[in-house]
């Protein structure tokens, strides 16, 4: 079982590397930035499902396992925080570098327009969170005992790595990073879950503490809140507006993205 877990964990890790580098690979074909721009639709809808039917609907069982004579809606209360506080953190806070609102484009220089780029900070939220959540998951495949569990969850893990690691990849592609430091980034993302299966594979035991269940419950809440923030705000809403002229197929690809992460989600 160990020599299948590592295995698994190489073959995962090099899920991640694909889904998150396909926005550069895709840009060198000749559609290339039709399909990018369909992906970026794809990739909101898998943002936004897997915020509200995975993240928040975990965070929101986990929570009444802990405390089953409370009804507070612990979950939701963490998700509609972290959704404004990623708001304040983006569109309220005073942040150098921005152009100020009303400053014409026609008199922006290359290095304003590289300052825009680089203080947009959704991408390393998504980061931060997706690699948090990936260890999570490697724990709970590592911690699986038996073959059929493990197959499972490990099918789910494979789903949920492409799309997300696409989702990454379209949001650094998006502000403009290079192959090179975005290769990086992706790349410590991809390596997370294989950490959290080989880690939960030597502690199993510890993933059924009543401290373990309370950090999962929090973190996969917050989460939520910034998964739906990121999909609405910074991935659908720059596809959309302004109406794009191929608005039907990209909203038929968000639309994908959505049904896709709900299919995924009996199973997990």
């Amino acid at each position: 079982m160990l020599t299948l877990k590592i295995a698994s964990a190489v073959f995962i890790f090099a899920c991640g590397i694909f889904g998150g580098m396909l926005p550069w690979w895709g840009q060198s074909e000749p559609k290339g930035k039709r399909w990018l721009g369909w992906g970026i639709a794809f990739s909101g809808g898998v943002l936004l499902s897997a915020g509200f039917i995975h993240l928040l609907a975990d965070a929101n069982t986990q929570f009444q396992k802990l405390w089953p004579h409370n009804d507070y809606p612990w979950a939701m209360l963490l998700a509609s925080s972290s959704f404004l506080l990623v708001l304040f953190i983006e569109s309220v806070a005073p942040r150098l570098g921005r152009v100020a609102i009303g400053t014409s484009i026609t008199v922006q220089t290359p290095r304003m327009i590289e300052a825009i780029k680089s203080s947009n900070t959704y991408p390393y939220l998504l980061l931060l969170t997706l690699s948090v959540h990936s260890i999570l998951a490697g724990l709970a495949m590592g911690a699986q005992s038996s073959l059929s569990n493990f197959a499972v969850v490990f099918l789910a893990i494979i789903a949920h790595k492409i799309c997300v690691g696409f989702a990454l990849g379209a949001s650094l592609h998006r502000i403009g990073m290079e192959r090179n430091r975005a290769r990086a980034l992706v790349a410590g993302f991809a390596i997370m879950t294989p950490l959290g299966i080989v880690t939960g594979g030597l502690i199993a035991d510890v993933l059924a503490s009543h401290g373990k269940v309370l950090f999962e419950a929090i973190f996969d809440a917050v989460a939520a809140g910034t998964f739906v923030y990121i999909a609405t705000f910074d991935v659908i809403r720059e596809e959309f507006l302004p109406p794009p002229p191929d608005r039907m197929s990209k909203w038929l690809a968000a639309i994908l993205g959505l049904v896709l992460m709900a299919v995924v989600a009996i199973w997990t």
